[in-house]
């Protein structure tokens, strides 16, 4: 025990027996039992005590029960079984209201919350409940008096003591607790204990306080216990008072001060007589006690004087309730609360409780190089002799070693986790920033290292897990070491890939593949290599090649899959290094790759396709000498057989290599169906069918090969069964290859043969020009065999021209479709207004001058200014610049002249007549007035067009440029002027279907014709 409090008298020997004690900020409130109300002024710690006021006539009957609610400057007091309330701010305590309804009353008790607004006004609301005899009746302050809650509470028995909790009544009753909700809802709890009296008392944090027997059980407002043990007094207390983080109880021999977390006795005070007590309103750490002739204040001892004797008792859960308790500044007390927490957090540790120790270290943000030092071997030697601890730290040994470790798991991932979440602050000074991420670096260096070394003892399933993540910040070296300590050589290798260290990695993997020890371990095989290699990407092709070899030379076809494996670092490979390292080191793999490259990744590269051919053209060649030497082994013309299939249909299908060069390689003696091929891919045909028919003497080959290239899509093929033919017919005159082995046969011996060209000629009619044909057939073949071929010929031509005819009708169709689209498009009224805007400049036609147009080539049609370059200004603003001016404000500068056409411009239509500017040598004329607004619209034959102004003047504008008629018209005329104002008629003809085909100019100011 030590002193938390100091008694002080206050009042002794006073001549009138105490009833009652009410206190608030400096004053003490004493109701007697004569009725008499007291009311004293203590200053200076109880030092300093006076009488302010009195009232001898305040009650009539003994004062039972005072209360005080300071902010409403009230005093409620229960005297002849009924509640009155009083004015503090006068002397005499008048009377402010009497609850009449509550006459029979033998207890009350307040429910008073104190809320803070956003403004720092403070709010107060009182609630009272009263009891009479088995009735609660509840009242509300407002305006100066107490208004009813709600209708009564009937009870089936009369309470003897009630607390109040936000919308819960505990009451106590002659032998049982129970709990009330305000809408109705009982509950029942548990009786009293030996002595059937109750003891209520409401506690800070919505909790209760109940007596039974010796003991204090603490509900909160649902029923349930709020501590995991009960407190236990020396002797039935008579009455509870709360002074967090004590609870004083009145004893009939003494005041007992305790605390409830952790369960302790602090004080006993020796009182005699003791039998009220009231904690001061507003005022933690002092407290009223008074026996019915004295009066003390019990003062709390200052938190400074009990720190120490609490932290040398090791009561730290106490210690920090009251250092947040003291006086001292925010920035002190909260470094004072943070170092006994620490030393809480140490002695948890001290008494095995490991979780809840790391726990608070982590809430603490203790360094974790600190926590960790309090386990054997998990600091390095260099961190550990800086930590200093308050205490011996406890030696950790079998299970205790165990759950330690697991709550350090625990609370390291925790701390990496903080760590990785954690954020440089933008605006620090660049070199705090990087001090900061150094030490963050090293903090996670510690802690992944650390956990590493907390997964080898406890679950070392989860040390390549933790090895795998990207981030991981373990100390190379030292995690070198454990990992090897504890022989966890495939989690090293993945350590050593983490980092980059792939040499050293593969050098380990190579050591244990080959190591007769390691048999049975997972990296006793050259799988591990494999797929290490596989994974390595292109940037490390170099060290594929330097391990590969090994894996290569004792596993050819495991060490293939190191090259061809379905993956995107594989893929992503340089092929042709890879293709150089396997011809020159592994020969007889090479072609296996080529084959994986051109046919499973489609690649297109010619320097393959050429080399898969050669290595082909090789193998072949080296069975055929193989063979030579041993023609009876099956295997052997199997795999000759096989080759030569597999060459031909590569051939065949490739596009991508290069026949030119494949040629030059291949041998003159050998391999003629093969050369065919490739002379036929670059388009000499008579060559390969030479081939064919004097080399092979294979016509059924020969014609194959015809109808393969006769259906490809080139055009030259198509006159190959030409060449077949004139082969037949004219053997002499076949091209031959030099350095080819042609078979010695004498000149007699190559006859024409003719009975397989007519052959060719009845199968194939269509495919062979009759005209070269004719030239080249022997005059001695009778007609009679040649009218299939012929009458073939005729249908295949005849078919043709059908067919073109049709072409061309349907062409001709489709062009009268288009016409017919173009003369609907062109007659569709345009009407331009001032509401109308342009599309180029968005601007409102009008008298704001817009200025836009078409592009160079075609004039503006109705926009602000007329097109550039067009052969005909547009309709607005400003006239083109080439042709004539536009229709607007503003007459638009004449155009240039051009060969043929006229050597001066001429000006627009408009308020002020354009500048006109003319071609070389040329000058320009001026325009001439028009409306404001102008309708344009097309007339019904193509190129003419009206316009009105709103003169009422119409003019009738022609393009003589896009008549056929007038261009015959105007066809030898050199110069051409159409001023404003003329009138250009056609006298031509009398129909008025061809007069129509031309307009007229109408016009006030001159007449000019053309005939």
């Amino acid at each position: 025990m030590y002193d938390a409090y100091e008694a002080l008298p206050i009042l002794e020997k006073l001549p009138l027996q105490i009833e009652s004690i009410a206190a608030y900020d400096e004053h003490l409130l004493v109701g007697t039992h004569q009725g008499h109300l007291l009311m004293y002024s203590v200053l200076q710690g109880a030092s300093n005590v006076h009488l302010l006021r009195s009232n001898k006539y305040f009650a009539k009957k003994p004062i039972q029960q005072l209360a005080v609610v300071p902010e409403h400057q009230i005093l409620i007091s229960l005297s002849d079984y009924l509640v009155t309330v009083h004015d503090l701010t006068v002397f005499n305590f008048p009377v402010i209201t009497s609850l009449t309804k509550s006459k029979g009353a033998t207890y009350f008790t307040l429910d008073v919350k104190r809320q803070t607004s956003l403004t720092g006004e403070i709010s107060v609301a009182v609630r009272l409940c009263v009891v009479v005899k088995k009735k609660l009746q509840l009242f509300y302050w407002k305006n100066r008096e107490f208004r009813e809650l709600g209708p009564d509470l009937a009870l089936s028995d009369t309470p003897r003591g009630i607390g109040w909790c936000r919308e819960t009544l505990c009451l106590g009753f002659k032998g049982e607790y129970c709990l009330l909700k305000l809408e109705g809802e009982q509950r029942e709890l548990f009786p009293t204990g030996k002595q059937p009296e109750p003891l209520v008392c409401a506690l800070q944090g919505d909790k209760f306080a109940l007596g039974r027997d010796e003991q204090t059980i603490m509900i909160d407002i649902d029923g349930n216990p709020c501590t995991k043990y009960t407190l236990t007094w020396s002797e039935r207390p008579l009455l509870l008072v709360e002074d967090s983080p004590y609870i004083l109880g009145v004893l009939t021999s003494c005041i007992e001060i305790r605390a409830a977390e952790p369960r302790l006795l602090v004080q006993r005070l020796e009182l005699p007589r003791a039998r009220f007590m009231t904690p001061v309103i507003s005022s933690n750490g002092q407290i009223y006690v008074a026996s019915p002739s004295h009066v003390w204040c019990l003062h709390l001892v200052p938190v400074h004087l009990q720190l120490p004797r609490l932290l040398e008792d090791k009561h730290f859960q106490l210690a920090i309730q009251l250092a947040n308790l003291s006086s001292e500044p925010q920035d002190i007390r909260t470094q004072q609360v943070q170092h006994i927490q620490s030393l809480y957090a140490f002695s948890l540790f001290q008494k095995h409780n490991f979780d809840e120790s790391l726990q608070l270290f982590f809430k603490l943000a203790t360094d974790p190089s600190y926590v960790i030092g309090l386990f054997p071997d998990l600091l390095p030697v260099e961190f550990r002799k800086k930590v200093e601890y308050p205490e011996t730290v406890p030696i950790l040994q079998g299970r205790d070693l165990d759950l330690a470790v697991l709550a350090l798991i625990k609370y390291l991932t925790e701390v990496r986790n903080d760590l990785m979440s954690q954020n440089v602050k933008t605006g620090t000074n660049i070199m705090d920033v990087g001090s900061s991420l150094k030490l963050r670096r090293q903090l996670l260096e510690i802690v992944d290292t650390t956990l590493l070394k907390c997964y080898l003892l406890t679950n070392d399933a989860l040390v390549a897990s933790l090895l795998r993540l990207r981030d991981n910040h373990c100390h190379l070296a030292e995690s070198e070491r454990a990992l090897k300590r504890h022989h966890k050589h495939a989690e090293l290798i993945i350590l050593y890939q983490t980092r980059g260290l792939h040499r050293k990695a593969l050098e380990l993997l190579k050591k244990h593949a080959n190591s007769p020890e390691d048999f049975g371990s997972p990296l006793a095989h050259h799988d591990r290599t494999v797929q290490y290699l596989q994974h390595l990407g292109s940037e490390q092709v170099d060290l594929i090649f330097d391990f590969a070899s090994w894996v290569i030379q004792s596993h050819p076809e495991d060490g293939l899959k190191i090259f061809i494996e379905d993956l995107p670092e594989v893929e992503e490979l340089p092929r042709a290094k890879v293709y150089d390292f396997l011809y020159k080191n592994h020969r007889s793999l090479a072609l296996s790759y080529l084959e994986h490259v051109v046919y499973e990744w489609q690649d297109s590269n010619a320097l393959f396709h050429n080399a898969l051919a050669v290595l082909y053209k090789d193998r072949i060649l080296r069975l055929e000498t193989q063979l030579q030497v041993d023609s009876s082994d099956p295997t052997l013309r199997c795999e000759y057989q096989d080759s030569k299939a597999k060459l031909r249909s590569f051939l065949e299908i490739s596009r991508h290599c290069s026949p030119e060069a494949i040629l030059v390689q291949f041998p003159y003696d050998c391999l003629f169906e093969e050369r065919a091929i490739l002379l036929g891919k670059v388009g000499r045909h008579e060559q390969a069918l030479s081939i064919y028919t004097n080399i092979l003497k294979d016509l059924p080959a020969a014609v194959d090969y015809c109808n393969v290239c006769y259906r490809s899509e080139s055009s030259s093929n198509k006159e190959v069964y030409f060449y077949l033919l004139k082969l037949l017919l004219r053997p002499d005159d076949a091209v031959k290859i030099p350095g080819l082995a042609y078979p010695n046969e004498e000149p007699q011996q190559r006859q024409p043969d003719v009975e397989r060209a007519l052959e060719t000629l009845d199968r194939y009619p269509s495919r062979i020009d009759p005209i070269k044909t004719l030239q080249i057939l022997p005059a001695s073949i009778p007609l009679l065999k040649l009218k299939r071929f012929l009458q073939r010929s005729l249908e295949s031509f005849a078919s043709q021209r059908r067919e073109l005819q049709l072409l061309r009708g349907l062409l001709y169709a489709e062009h009268l479709q288009v016409h017919e689209q173009r003369i609907e498009y062109q007659n569709q009224k345009v009407v331009i207004t001032e509401s109308n805007i342009c599309h180029v400049c968005k601007k409102r036609f009008g008298n704001q001058s817009p200025r836009g147009g078409g592009g160079r080539g075609a004039g503006g049609r109705g926009g602000s200014r007329g097109g550039f370059g067009g052969d005909r200004g547009g309709f607005g603003d400003r006239g083109g610049g080439r042709g004539r001016g536009g229709f607007g404000d503003r007459g638009g500068f004449g155009g240039r002249g051009r060969g043929g056409g006229g050597s001066r411009g001429r000006g627009g239509f408009g308020d002020r007549g354009g500048r006109g500017r003319g071609g070389r040598g040329g000058g320009g004329r001026g325009g001439m007035g028009g409306g404001k607004k102008v309708f344009v619209e097309p007339h019904r034959h193509a190129g003419v067009f009206i316009a009105r102004g709103t003169e009422k003047i119409e003019y009738r504008v022609w393009n003589p440029f896009r008549s056929k008629l007038a261009a015959a018209i105007l066809g030898g005329v050199d110069q051409i002027h159409m001023p404003p104002g003329s009138k250009v008629l056609y006298l031509g003809a009398a129909s008025g279907t061809t007069v129509s085909h031309v307009s007229d100019i109408v016009g006030p100011v001159k007449f000019f014709t053309i005939l």
